[in-house]
């Protein structure tokens, strides 16, 4: 959620933690001596479901928070200190005092070393895979296109999905408060309206929203407000027929993805044609159909200056997910298997109940 505060080119970024974190990231954050949490909740996702030793190990680890709420403060993992108030003025404070006691500051180089070593080598593992012209189109050469196609301080918007876990794990965004996510809640269809408000925010930057074919579904009444009032921004239609990042959630927990892939009665992949829908609201639209089709479709909808709709079809590939996350949790959420043990959570942490036995189950 605080993706673009730092540039994800610095050398000391190392990115987002939790289920579609990274393994490197967590090698560091899972051996930290100390962790300054900054307005951050430690969510479930963000966090491994709070195993211990997958993202986050609160015995090896001292937490320090601040937060706004102080009800964040201590709530997923104990705080050796907590402060509640602005971050602005508290970081402040901080850096303030950091300059006295080391002015000279710590460069670490072989840690900047380790760090840039391990993002070449993620950017190496998706090299082919963003530079493939198969069809339909990978996300990652979505992905690529896209920064290639869109000016650095252009505003970006996503949904959920590919569109959210997928950019925050993949995309450089380099400009502070260029890139707004629908975390936290993680509500479908937000993207799509959002983008209208940074237009209107930002009437002469580049606005452009990524969203599923799912996302997009749940309101693409949008676009009438788009063309109502003349909002000149830019959607990108990431079609893969399917509520992708739950069909594969539904499938690696149930064996099942009843309800989120689309199909047709004899098998074939179903989705409406948004491109259609889009020119029905009045809205310039083009479905692309090539991979090598994409880009310049982009580009004309940028040059467009009017509200204006790509849709491009996309294979249905999960998001890498170095971490992990117990779905089940969510609908059981006081009871978990936890390392083979049924535990309860007391009080902010997984505990083993005094009247259980330790028994085996299965999760993912």
């Amino acid at each position: 959620m605080g993706h673009g505060c730092l540039s994800d080119r610095h050398p000391l970024m190392i990115g987002q933690t939790g289920f579609w974190g990274l393994e490197f990231t967590h090698s560091l954050t899972v051996s930290a001596d100390v962790i300054l949490g900054l307005g951050t909740r430690f969510a479930e996702a963000d966090s491994s479901s709070w195993y211990q030793g997958v993202t986050f190990d609160p015995d090896k680890t001292a937490f320090l928070q601040i937060d706004i709420d102080p009800g964040e403060i201590g709530r997923n993992y104990p705080v050796e200190i907590g402060a509640v108030g602005d971050l602005k003025i508290g970081l402040a404070q901080i850096l303030e005092e950091v300059r006295r006691i080391c002015p000279g500051g710590k460069r670490r180089p072989g840690l900047r070393g380790k760090i840039a070593a391990a993002k070449s080598s993620f950017k190496r593992q998706n090299e082919a895979v963003s530079n493939d012209s198969r069809f339909p189109m990978t996300p990652q050469r979505i992905l690529k296109d896209v920064k290639e196609a869109i000016p650095e301080d252009a505003l970006l918007f996503t949904d959920v999905g590919w569109n959210k876990n997928g950019v925050a794990q993949q995309f450089d965004i380099t400009v502070p408060g260029t890139i707004h996510h629908t975390s936290g809640l993680a509500n479908m269809g937000f993207g799509a309206s959002a983008v209208l408000g940074g237009k209107l925010a930002a009437p002469n930057r580049v606005c452009l929203t990524l969203t599923g074919d799912g996302g997009f579904g749940v309101n693409p009444s949008c676009l009438a407000t788009a063309v109502e009032q003349g909002i000149n921004c830019v959607w990108v239609v990431m079609n893969n027929s399917a509520f992708g990042t739950i069909a594969g959630l539904e499938k690696a927990n149930y064996q099942t993805d009843f309800g989120t892939v689309f199909k047709t009665p004899d098998g074939k992949a179903y989705s409406p044609c948004w491109a259609d829908v889009a020119k029905a609201y009045g809205v310039d639209a083009v479905r692309v159909e090539s991979a090598d089709g994409f880009k310049p479709a982009l580009e004309k909808a940028i040059a467009a200056q009017k509200p204006f709709l790509v849709e491009v079809p996309m294979e249905n590939i999960v998001v890498p997910t170095p971490g992990c996350w117990n779905i089940n949790d969510i609908y059981s959420p006081n009871d978990l298997v936890k390392e083979g043990r049924l535990v309860r959570r007391e009080n902010g942490r997984y505990v083993a109940p005094s009247h259980s036995k330790s028994h085996k189950t299965g999760f993912v």
